[in-house]
């Protein structure tokens, strides 16, 4: 369940990771929140990286990056 308050849509932070990032290059966000870049890099196939500091949007970012690399 997400319940972040600023979720981005997933179409949007797609074509923003591939505008700005080489390929096979690696997309990082400060910043990460409930992972809505993170999920968009994985499925455009870039590495990611990610840091957050609130440990209930950690675990949201986890299972939405994780079920977009599969």
């Amino acid at each position: 369940r997400n319940n972040h308050p600023t979720v981005k849509p997933t179409a949007l932070m797609r074509y923003l990771c591939r505008l700005v990032t080489p390929p096979r290059g690696v997309v990082l966000d400060p910043f990460m929140g409930s992972g809505s870049t993170g999920k968009a890099a994985a499925l455009e196939g870039f590495a990611f990286i990610g840091i957050e500091r609130e440990e209930s949007y950690l675990e949201i970012a986890r299972a939405r990056i994780g079920s977009a690399a599969r």
